[in-house]
């Protein structure tokens, strides 16, 4: 009796010890988590924290009138509430917070695009309204970028020249106590619909494939190189990496000192564009928009409310995220020759500024031969494309097949290697 006892307590063991796995295992990938949904839909709005609630304000629904409301999330009582309304509707604006002030500048209203400037007073509830900006040129909606540094807010209005102009985007400071513009260093590159984050005193504005610093304490626009964001997505800063969402169902950290990105994937999200993002005790929440697509983020779908968030501790406790002073190099950088570099394969992920992933099933040597393409047109040098086969992934009655990447249109990329 005491022998099959223990026959079936070895069985029982044999059972639970699996999940038992299986859950560790799991534990270690974020899973998102459905919040109230917003009262109404919203897309191109903006969106601020203060005393651990959620502001959005602003944006469009599904008519042609853009809205003037605010609403404020608690994420404790998992509950929307509405403020106090704007003057003016607007989408496609930039806010920033200064103490228990919002600012929201720009945008286009039903009149057309606009330089004016609301400031929401959240203790007293109540909008005012503060001098314009200064821009000759009136801001398209998502090409306004801003920040506030040292109670100075910081503005960028993008203007993409016309054939055979020069840029005409120009930089400027706002002085909060005096309620005055100072006009700053002029910017000359490209960046379209993109989003801005504040790091460490520096303003940074990604776009496409490029990130852009702006040092206050010098005037200074400066190129950082690759790791901006597709059309119309977010940008955020969780201790000094940059988040982004938006495209694709990832959260994407993006290391502005060793140019890297890292990932941890989940299948629940959506693919969207046009939404707010922010983030409360390490929780990452995501607010409105609509789903990806190659259409300009201009109205929002009825049944499109979705607030989901996501927990980012396990992410910071995770291999995701390397310590400092052990980053991982720069993903345009092929490895130091040798034979165990080409051991094993790899799985190629590529996202594309559209949102769209492409996955290769490729070896290693194949890895480094498009890290090397990738690192010399980078520099300048090389093809603007380049030709991956498919190998096994190749679908149809085809002898091979194979995909032509297009440099210009690489928003990242990572590489998963492993062996079989």
């Amino acid at each position: 009796m005491k022998k099959w006892f223990f026959i079936f307590i070895l069985l029982i063991s044999a059972l639970i010890y699996p999940l038992q796995s299986i859950k560790a295992e799991k534990a270690d990938i974020l899973e998102w988590e459905k919040r109230a949904e917003l009262p109404a839909a919203r897309v191109g709005a903006v969106s601020e924290v203060y005393d651990g609630k959620i502001y959005v304000i602003g944006g469009i629904g599904s008519g042609k009138a853009n809205s003037n409301t605010t609403y404020v999330y608690d994420p404790k009582l998992d509950k929307w509430s509405e403020k106090a309304s704007m003057k003016t509707g607007r989408m496609g604006a930039a806010s920033v917070i200064v103490g228990d002030h919002i600012y929201v500048m720009g945008g286009r209203t039903d009149q057309g695009f606009s330089n004016s400037v609301e400031v929401y007073n959240i203790k007293m509830d109540k909008w005012e309204e503060a001098e314009d900006l200064p821009f000759e040129l009136k801001i398209s909606a998502f090409d306004l970028y801003a920040g506030a540094i040292d109670n100075k807010i910081y503005v960028l209005g993008y203007n993409k020249p016309l054939k055979h102009e020069n840029y005409s985007s120009n930089t400027y400071s706002y002085d909060i106590k005096t309620k005055e513009w100072t006009k700053k260093k002029k910017f000359e590159k490209d960046a379209p619909a993109g989003n801005a984050v504040v790091i460490k005193n520096k303003l940074y504005v990604l776009s496409g494939q490029a990130t852009f610093e702006y040092d206050p304490s010098i005037d200074q626009w400066t190129s950082v190189g690759s790791g901006g964001i597709g059309r119309y997505y977010s940008a955020l800063n969780f201790e000094d990496y940059i988040i982004r969402t938006g495209g694709v169902s990832k959260v994407t950290l993006y290391d502005k000192q060793t140019k890297t990105s890292r990932t941890v994937p989940n299948s629940s999200a959506p693919y969207r564009m046009g939404h707010v993002s922010a983030i409360i005790d390490d929780t990452l929440y995501v607010i409105g928009g609509i789903p990806q697509s190659n259409d300009a983020p201009n109205y929002a779908r009825d049944d499109f409310k979705s607030n989901l968030s996501i927990s980012l501790k396990s992410l910071k406790n995770s291999d995701t995220t390397a310590p400092p002073g052990d980053k991982d190099p720069d993903p345009a950088t092929p490895p130091k020759d040798g034979a165990t570099d080409e051991d094993g394969d790899a799985l190629l992920i590529i996202t594309m500024v559209n949102g769209l992933q492409k996955e290769y099933d490729l070896s290693m040597k194949e890895v480094n031969a498009f890290l090397s393409w990738y690192k010399k047109r980078d520099a300048g040098e090389g093809p603007g494309f380049y030709e991956i086969d498919e190998h096994d992934n190749n679908k149809g009655p085809f002898e091979s097949k194979k995909d032509y990447v297009v440099f210009k249109n690489i928003l990242m990329f990572e590489v998963n290697k492993y062996k079989k």
